[in-house]
């Protein structure tokens, strides 16, 4: 209003001064065309009438001089310097309170030179000459016989002149007449001193209308700014106590007595916003606000918090197996075991499924963190009784220092996850962060990079290891390995870049670029008549639940020209996890119709039960090495393997054993009856192009039972 106020008065007094500023520019600018005209035509009438033997004035109409022509045929004497002229223009400046010059035109130059004039130094000197060249404002209209009404510069300064001309007897231009009035600066000074007055008064009536309206509005609205204070300390969660001035019954009291509504309101829905509804404790987003809090006070040095994550390890597998009602239970009562372990002083978050977080502010040192953290994870490692039975379940925390270990929330976050994430793969245990585990982080994203572009330039390759059947030492088939050799890193282990392409989702692309490897190569081993049996190529679960992985195996023949039982897909246990038994049998299924392979990899380590190996269409179960490694020493493993393989002849699948590393390891198997080994006792993975050759020495040695024999 004060704003509104200031700029209705500055209105005001703006168009009242423009009409007066105008005002006086007219007058000004009219008296000062009087005074010039008049100067001219009494420059000209003096001219005429003292020298009227040598000059005649030429006037339009209205009497203003137009020309002074001279009569006489010698116009150099008639413009040259004379006592007589100097002193008709003294007359001349003095009757026009003004200058008088007169000029003569050069006709080498064509420049009008000053002859006479009324301007004297200080010591009453005539000044330097000077001229009207081509460049003077009045020239144009001189050099074309016309006068000139103008200013014109003199010495750095403007002055308003008339110039009449001054012709020869002919009529051409000779020279001219200059009378002036003054300084054109000192004809508008009062314009200028009223300008002046004007910004001078109004800054002093805006001033004291603005004081005025400020002191007025702000005694009137200081309720206004009570309450708009109170209403920001709300939105920022500040404590502010009572609404004030809801006693008032005018508006400002209504308004206030809205605003205690709306306090009312707010902390219902702060409760609801920031609560997680299944355990009480605070939900995601009060975490985040209270993490900036906590962040800014520790870089601040205000005051030291710590931040802790904290994590049930495998809690999936316990809702998978006994239902997301039993699921929740566990997480109440975890949430209250970790409310009562950490005490008071912190803020307890829960920030999705079985994902808490914890922070002190209490400044306490790492050690005493350290063991807040194993305090937490030792209650949740008790035994939690539930309509389900007895459940036990572990957790990994991961622990940030915020003033050493964090600059804003987004960072302060992640590294808590990477503590996290160290801690679980160590298992059951707290971890701090450290800068190390930032630098593991920054190599896994350096690793995917490397790996999608190893990828789309096929930079991957594979090699093969043999599966022999030691009865006769001949070929039953071929495994497909990836390699992975970097133009600058070198070799990247397959324990390496297989679980980067697992994390990252670049599985399902690496797994399809081996599969379309393994059938050129198999086309190629078809067309040198090598027989190579078939080809295993391993796909991992993300991959075989792709919706196009049929579609994927079944462009990959049709393109390499391949028979389907020349490929076999190994696939492991894993596949049996969250998936329905359905589903699995249509999928398998599709893939046998191709006439391709099936192999179950690692058999014996995950889920995989008898009902299932009856049911689905596997053609091959590979044992894991844990079942033979030290077999010829270990008779309880013997008894195990000799079951296992009892049990799938039972079934009809053919046995491969894989990982086999010694002569006495091989002997035993072999004395079982297993159709197939493969391990580095017969071979290492090697190249395509040594494969056929690897093969011939295999089949021309020996059979591992005559050796032992011999």
């Amino acid at each position: 209003m004060t704003s509104l106020l200031v700029l209705i008065v500055s209105v005001s007094i703006l168009i009242t001064a423009t009409l007066g500023y105008f005002k006086l520019y007219e007058v000004t600018a009219a008296n000062s065309s009087v005074r010039i005209d008049r100067a001219a035509r009494a420059a000209a009438a003096l001219f005429a009438d003292r020298l009227a033997s040598e000059f005649a004035a030429i006037r339009d109409e209205d009497g203003r001089p137009q020309a002074l022509r001279l009569k006489g045929s010698d116009t150099a004497k008639a413009l040259s310097f004379r006592d007589a002229h100097d002193t008709l223009l003294k007359e001349i400046g003095a009757i026009n309170q003004g200058a008088a010059n007169l000029f003569r035109l050069n006709a080498e130059t064509q420049a009008f030179d000053r002859f006479a004039t009324t301007f004297r130094k200080p010591d009453g000197s005539v000044p330097p000459p000077m001229s009207i060249g081509i460049m003077h404002p009045a020239y144009d209209n001189l050099i074309n016989n016309r006068p000139h009404l103008g200013e014109v510069p003199v010495m750095g300064r403007m002055r308003l002149a008339y110039l009449t001309p001054i012709q020869a007897a002919s009529g051409a231009i000779a020279g001219a007449l200059a009378v002036d009035v003054g300084w054109v600066d000192d004809l508008v000074a009062a314009k200028n001193e009223l300008r002046l007055q004007i910004i001078i008064a109004s800054s002093l009536i805006l001033a004291l209308v603005a004081a005025f309206g400020a002191f007025s509005m702000g005694a009137e609205l200081k309720p206004l700014r009570v309450l708009a204070k109170y209403a920001d300390d709300l939105a920022a969660g500040a404590p502010s106590g009572a609404v004030p001035y809801r006693s008032r019954g005018d508006e400002i009291g209504a308004l206030a007595q809205g605003l205690e509504r709306v306090v009312a309101l707010q902390r219902k829905l702060a409760h609801l916003a920031y609560t997680d509804t299944l355990t009480g404790l605070s939900n995601r987003g009060r975490y985040l606000n209270d993490l900036d809090t906590a962040l800014a006070e520790s870089l601040s040095g205000k005051r030291k918090w710590t931040l802790v994550h904290l994590d049930l390890d495998k809690f999936r597998q316990i809702n998978d197996a006994y239902g997301q009602k039993t699921g929740d239970d566990l997480l109440q009562t975890v949430a209250t075991r970790i409310k009562e372990a950490a005490g008071g002083g912190v803020r307890i978050a829960r920030l999705s499924g079985d994902h808490f977080t914890v922070l002190i502010g209490d400044g306490r040192p790492a050690e005493d963190v350290s063991e807040l953290a194993r305090k937490m994870l030792t209650a949740i490692h008790q035994p939690v009784q539930l309509s389900a039975g007895e459940i036990r379940v572990t957790g990994s925390a991961g622990i940030v220092l915020l003033k050493h270990d964090a600059k804003d929330a987004d960072e302060a976050h992640r590294n808590a996850g990477l503590a996290l994430r160290k801690a679980k793969a160590k298992g059951d245990r707290a971890v701090f962060f450290s800068s190390e585990l930032y630098d593991e982080f920054q190599n896994n994203i350096r690793m995917e990079r490397m790996l999608r572009l190893a990828i789309h330039e096929r930079e991957i390759e594979i090699h093969f290891q043999p599966q022999i059947d030691p009865s006769t030492n001949q070929l039953a088939g071929v495994e497909a390995l990836a390699r992975w050799t970097h133009p600058v890193e070198g070799p990247v282990p397959p324990g390496l870049f297989i679980p980067t392409a697992e994390n990252s989702g670049q599985i399902v692309d690496l797994g399809t670029l081996i599969l379309d490897l393994a059938c050129e190569q198999a086309a190629k081993w078809r067309e040198k008549k090598f027989d190579f049996k078939h080809i295993s190529v391993n796909v991992s679960p993300i991959q075989l639940w792709q919706p196009n992985f049929v579609a994927v195996v079944k462009d990959a023949l049709k393109r390499h020209n391949l028979s389907g039982n020349e490929i076999c897909i190994e696939i492991t246990e894993g596949v049996f996890v969250d998936q329905s038994e359905q589903r699995i049998e249509k999928v398998l299924s599709a893939i046998r119709e191709l006439g391709v392979l099936l192999s179950l990899d690692d058999f014996g380590t995950g889920y995989s039960s008898l009902g299932y190996l009856n049911r689905l269409p596997f053609d091959q179960l590979k044992v894991d090495r844990s079942f033979i490694s030290d077999i010829d020493t270990d008779l309880r493993k013997q008894k195990v393997l000799r079951g296992i393989l009892e049990l799938s002849r039972g079934l009809g699948f053919n046995i491969v054993i894989e990982g086999a590393e010694t002569g006495e390891e091989v002997a035993v198997i072999r004395d079982m009856g297993c159709d197939a080994i493969q391990g580095f006792y017969y071979s290492r993975p090697a190249p395509a192009l040594l494969i056929p050759e690897v093969v011939k020495f295999i089949a021309r040695s020996q059979p591992v039972s005559e050796v032992r024999s011999a």
